[in-house]
């Protein structure tokens, strides 16, 4: 296994907290090729508001500059945002002529602070190497921390020209930056940073890129050109509306294409960036491929056409990345869609509202929003022959009823108010055209129901209030909390218990090295003792410690589970199970119960 850690050519000042009042932090200076990173970008909807739930004000006060690690410049309207999941909070400033900024009435919290700006490289207070999380800063009511200071590199670029087999420039490239990393327990490429569509010279240019190692891949679809899938991002996916037309020996097409030049996954060639440097003259040419088209018919499950219905194309293997074209199913609810390169595809069609988007987005122009959500979906394997009499037959939404239970020991209940929950069912493996989560209201009696498309869900909160957690996820008895709940196709499920608990668990500790003495930067790896349940997120966590060397994790569920304290590990690692195995050698064995503090004393450890 690989891990990417480029060697830190920088100085890092901190001065020790002698005064709340004056804390100089995160101030880093280049001095050659080094590792700054940005933070690893959440996703989407991982902060979503609690419902009629006010803005918390508080006394704390956060200051400080962004400054140009090159030369000291005042960074002016860079963004410096102050987030913190334990109080629901989420502040974004910006800063003035002289790159001073200002984040006033904090709740008192552990915070995670980001700068950004333009074409620098984003950074997170305490963080000293590429796609490492950054530091918490843990700020109490009433304080005043000073000079929390960032200096940005400047970003690397990556420039190039994508070709055709016959050396001619190939416009409209979707050109994107991917790292390597584990997801749900598979190693998989990850789009990382910015993208960047090819000129008429076939010329593409990516900047403000972190250092560290990438892979490069270009894609051409079918039909796509400027404007077409704005907004919703190169090499993420375009979408086409409707058929394009294709005479019948017109097939030739190309496969997305790894740099320097090949389809195969394997064989991508791996490019290392230092800070703020320019890769230039890149050159990627397009490997040909014979395009197929696939046509059937799409009916709902009354036997009706899908008539004027989208049907959505996504690979079936990394990330189930929408791909373009797209089609319409016609009045009879036959459709066809042209140019797939050879692969693995899942075909989905939905009636009403479209999986991606506010309404009008994606569908046929002018068409009505409905109620009617049914959706069908097939899985193809395109070899560059045509695929004829694909069969989609619909399926109504399933509707999920239960119930929250809320365990409370310290009467916290009596203040838990049900309009502030959201109950989200999400696909249990990431796959193409998942669609956002369902989502569900909670009622005032702490009922609730959900509509979920058939197939195995996982159930969460979200957000959950301060204090809590999901202690499990009950149906009819059985605990589906980790293994999922199964929806039938035509089959609604009832008797869903969500169970609440405010007995929450805390792990916190110091780390220490050689001769006792205390470390100030590391990150501690807590991952379950059983190694079945490496593959459920909620047994694993990575802390970096705060301003006084103090980590501190909260959330665990009860049980057995092994400690260790790293210099450094790429979080993209820390889900591979063979790293996981590598660290129990020399990790420190713990259990903990509901409602459990845990003191934990670490030493300085090293992946074996």
């Amino acid at each position: 296994m690989s891990r990417v850690l480029v060697a830190l050519a920088a100085t890092v000042l901190t001065a020790s907290l002698a005064s709340a009042q004056d804390l100089q932090i995160f101030q880093i200076r280049p001095g050659g090729p080094g590792d700054f990173q940005g933070p690893p970008v959440p996703p989407s909807g991982s902060q979503t508001p609690a419902r009629d739930t006010p803005a918390k004000t508080g006394t704390a006060t956060i200051r400080g500059r962004v400054l140009a690690a090159d030369n000291g410049q005042a960074l002016r309207k860079a963004q410096v945002r102050a987030s913190s999941p334990d109080v629901r909070e989420n502040r974004l400033v910006t800063t003035d002529v002289d790159g001073r900024y200002e984040v006033k009435e904090l709740p008192a919290g552990r915070y995670t602070i980001t700068a950004a700006k333009g074409s620098y490289v984003s950074l997170s207070f305490g963080q000293l190497r590429p796609f490492e999380p950054g530091k918490p800063l843990d700020v109490r009511e009433g304080q005043t921390i000073e000079k929390v200071d960032f200096f940005l590199p400047r970003g690397g670029v990556l420039t190039g020209r994508v070709l055709d087999e016959y050396g001619d420039p190939a416009s409209d490239v979707a050109v994107q930056v991917m790292r390597s990393q584990f997801v749900q327990g598979q190693r998989r490429l990850i789009p990382a940073g910015r993208g960047a569509m090819t000129d008429d010279i076939g010329g593409f240019r990516i900047f403000g890129l972190s250092p560290g190692q990438y892979y490069l891949s270009a894609t051409l679809r079918p039909g796509i050109g400027p404007g077409i899938g704005a907004g919703i991002g190169p090499g993420i996916g375009q979408v086409l509306i409707g058929d394009i037309a294709r005479t019948a020996d017109d097939r030739s097409g190309y496969a997305p294409t790894y740099y320097p030049g090949t389809p195969n996954v394997a064989e991508a060639q791996r490019i290392t960036l230092d800070v703020g440097q320019a890769i230039g003259d890149l050159v990627m040419t397009l490997a040909p491929v014979r395009l197929a088209t696939v046509s059937g018919t799409a009916i709902d499950s009354a036997g009706r056409p899908f008539a004027g219905a989208m049907i959505m194309v996504g690979e079936s293997r990394g990330l189930g990345m929408m791909v373009g074209p797209g089609s319409q199913a016609r009045a009879d609810g036959s459709f066809t869609v042209n140019g797939l390169a050879p692969g693995e595809y899942t075909l989905q069609v939905f009636r009403s509202p479209a999986p991606f988007g506010p309404p009008g987005l994606i569908g046929p122009a002018g068409a009505a929003r409905t109620d009617d959500s049914e959706s069908a979906t097939a899985a193809i394997s395109v070899n560059g022959s045509d695929i004829s009499d694909v069969y989609l037959v619909g399926m109504r939404p399933s509707t999920v009823t239960g119930r929250i239970v809320a365990a409370s020991v310290s009467n916290t209940a009596q203040s838990l108010r049900p309009s502030t929950l959201a109950v989200q069912l999400v696909p249990a493996e990431l796959g193409p055209l998942m669609g956002p989560p369902s989502r569900g209201a909670v009622r005032d009696d702490f009922t609730f129901e959900a509509q979920a498309r058939p197939g195995r869900v996982r159930v969460n909160l979200a957000p959950l209030p301060a204090g809590w957690a999901v202690k499990a996820v009950r149906h009819r008895g059985d605990d589906v909390t980790d293994t999922g709940l199964d929806v039938r196709p035509n089959e609604d499920v009832e008797g869903l218990d969500i169970e609440m608990t405010d007995q929450t668990i805390t792990v916190t500790g110091v780390v220490t090295g050689a001769g006792r003495a205390a470390v100030k930067d590391y990150s501690v790896v807590v991952f379950a003792r059983d190694a079945d349940r490496w593959a459920f997120p909620r047994y694993q966590r990575m802390a970096r410690p705060d301003q006084d060397g103090r980590f501190k994790i909260t959330g665990l569920p009860p049980g057995s589970y092994d400690a260790i304290a790293l210099d450094y590990v790429d979080p993209g690692e820390v889900n591979d199970p063979e790293l996981l195995g590598r660290l129990k050698a020399n990790a420190t064995g713990f259990s903990v119960s509901d409602g459990e503090t845990k003191q934990l004393d670490l030493r300085l450890s090293s992946i074996p």
